[in-house]
């Protein structure tokens, strides 16, 4: 049966309304999304339960539970990777790596160094590689983290050298353990990310050491002993099974997504108003 033109212009007219008003009623901006991409967006907000565990959809969560604030972040990161223009399959995917039931993980920093307010209540830990260049080009990015929640984020650095790859890494991951027993870890984790990565052999290592007017004899004494701290971050590394570095956990939870500060920024808010 046909239906009559004008019958079907009120229908559309009408769902054009329905959207816009759902569309205004969400704390989320949806314009980036194409008219199909918001409708798998509503159907997940309908498919996904409340972020904060209650017993109603996220859709529920979103117009009638204001205080449910990880919600709104669920929500906001769905749209945000619609607007990617990736399938609904993979969205779902993404979505269910940050917001589904995955386990908070538990790493020993007992003596991982510190960098931040120590008794800042977020923390964040780093599995790193000295001469990674992903790695580099993240620290700028948690340093500015660090900057602009002061006092409420710290960060612990764990060395994960992947040797194969990078065979100095695991010398200067012990060369600035070393350097932190005379107060200059961080010094040096600047020295090594700021060099040049591919390079920084004993001889490089040395100069930075006396850049940093270390003791050389008892520097040299130390990086020999801070080698089993090392094979410990990475035993501890491949308990969690890790295969890739920069590997970020925010909270116990390891943190999906590009590095971006944007990203980084968007996870933190989350933890912070949960």
């Amino acid at each position: 049966m046909r239906i009559p033109v004008l019958v079907t212009l009120v229908l559309f007219t009408l769902g054009v309304r329905s959207a816009a008003r759902a569309d205004a009623s969400l704390p989320v901006d949806l314009s980036p999304l194409r008219d199909d991409e918001k409708a798998s967006f509503y159907k997940l907000l309908l498919k996904y339960p409340s972020a904060c565990g209650k017993a109603h959809s996220l859709d529920v969560s979103l117009r009638s539970d204001p205080k449910c604030k990880r919600s709104v972040f669920a929500a906001r990161y769905l749209a945000r990777l619609f607007s990617l223009h990736l399938l609904s399959s993979e969205v779902e995917e993404h979505y269910d790596e940050r917001f589904g039931p995955v386990p908070r993980v538990k790493v020993d920093v007992a003596k991982a160094p510190v960098r931040g307010d120590a008794n800042a209540p977020l923390a964040m830990v780093e599995f790193s590689d000295f001469q990674c260049p992903h790695c580099k080009r993240l620290q700028p990015i948690l340093e500015k983290v660090l900057d602009e929640y002061r006092g409420q984020v710290k960060l612990y650095f764990k060395n994960y050298p992947i040797t194969r790859m990078h065979p100095d890494s695991a010398t200067a991951a012990a060369a600035a353990l070393a350097a932190g027993k005379q107060g200059k870890y961080w010094e040096f984790h600047d020295k090594l990310f700021g060099g040049d990565q591919e390079h920084e052999d004993m001889q490089v290592l040395e100069k930075y050491a006396k850049a940093l007017k270390l003791d050389l004899k008892k520097w040299h004494s130390d990086l020999d002993a801070a080698r089993s701290q090392v094979d410990t971050d990475h035993a501890d590394g491949e308990k969690l099974n890790i295969s890739s570095t920069p590997t970020l956990y925010i909270n116990g939870r390891q943190f999906h997504g590009p590095h971006t500060f944007e990203e980084v920024k968007d996870w933190i808010d989350e933890e912070l108003n949960r």
